[in-house]
C-alpha cells in the first residue's frame, strides 16, 4: 500500500532492489534523503562529517532544533527511518579525503550533495575510476544547477568546471533554493532507477529562482580532462 500511487507509474522493483549513496546530509541532502526514503529506494547510504548547528536549520529540514550538536547522519538516520522502516539506511560519519574516499561502498547511483567544490573533485574521481553515475547538484542565493555524470558516455566534473576557482568559505542560500534542487536530484534519481524518461546525462540545468529563467545547455568534454581523459570510452 505504501508505493500504491507511484506502482502505477514506475517499477518499484527497479528502486526496491537498488542502492544510493547520498554525500551530504545539509540542503540538497535533506530534500533528497526524505524523496528517495520515501519512494523505498531500498539501500540509502548517507555519508557526512558535520553536526548539526543552528544555522543549518533554516535550509537542512531533516535536522530539528534539538538535533542541534548530533552528527547530522544519527539525525537524518532518526527521522529516515521513522519515514519508512521497509528500507535499509547505513550512515557513515566521515569526512571525504583522497584517502578516506576509498573506505566508501560501492552503488548503483551516488547523489552529489555537497557544498564545496574541493570535495566534489574527489568524489568525482572516484565515480569516474569505479564506473558509478553521480548526480551533481549546487546551489547559492536564489539559483542552482543540475546534471547527472555518467562515466564513459558524459563529460565529467573536472570537464563541466575546468578552469573555475572553487569559491572558499559560506555563501548565503535561501533554504526553498537547497530544497527545490535536492527533490530534483531525488527526481533525477529515480527515473535513472526506474528507467523513466530521459535523465539529465550530459546536459546542465540552471534556473533561476527568483525569475523562473532557466536554460538546458550541452556539456562538453574537455580534451585535456585528467580525470575522465575528455572522451567517451
Amino acid at each position: 500500500m505504501r508505493y500504491k500511487r507511484q506502482r502505477e507509474i514506475v517499477n518499484q522493483e527497479l528502486l526496491t532492489n537498488a542502492h544510493v549513496m547520498v554525500i551530504g546530509a545539509g540542503g540538497l541532502g535533506s530534500a533528497a534523503l526524505y524523496y528517495l526514503t520515501a519512494a523505498g529506494v531500498g539501500k540509502i547510504t548517507i555519508v557526512d562529517s558535520d553536526n548539526v548547528e543552528e544555522s543549518n536549520l533554516n535550509r537542512q529540514v531533516l535536522h530539528f532544533t534539538d538535533d542541534i550538536g548530533r552528527p547530522k547522519v544519527l539525525s537524518a538516520l532518526r527521522k529516515l527511518s521513522a519515514l519508512n522502516p521497509e528500507i535499509q539506511i547505513e550512515v557513515k560519519y566521515m569526512r571525504i579525503t583522497p584517502t578516506t574516499i576509498a573506505l566508501l561502498p560501492e552503488a548503483d547511483l551516488i547523489i552529489d550533495c555537497l557544498d564545496n567544490m574541493d570535495t566534489r573533485f574527489i568524489l568525482n574521481r572516484f565515480c569516474i575510476e569505479k564506473g558509478i553515475p553521480m548526480v551533481h547538484a549546487a546551489v547559492e542565493a536564489f539559483e542552482g544547477r543540475l546534471t547527472v555524470i555518467i562515466p564513459g558516455k558524459t563529460p565529467c566534473l573536472a570537464c563541466i568546471y575546468a578552469g573555475v576557482p572553487p569559491k572558499k568559505g559560506e555563501f548565503p542560500i535561501i533554504g526553498a533554493t537547497a530544497g527545490f534542487f535536492g527533490t530534483a536530484e531525488a527526481m533525477e534519481a529515480i527515473k535513472f532507477l526506474s528507467k523513466k524518461g530521459k535523465v539529465l546525462a550530459g546536459k546542465m540545468l540552471i534556473v533561476d529562482l527568483l525569475s523562473w529563467e532557466h536554460s538546458i545547455y550541452s556539456t562538453t568534454f574537455n580534451l585535456n580532462c585528467p580525470v575522465c581523459g575528455g572522451k567517451r570510452w
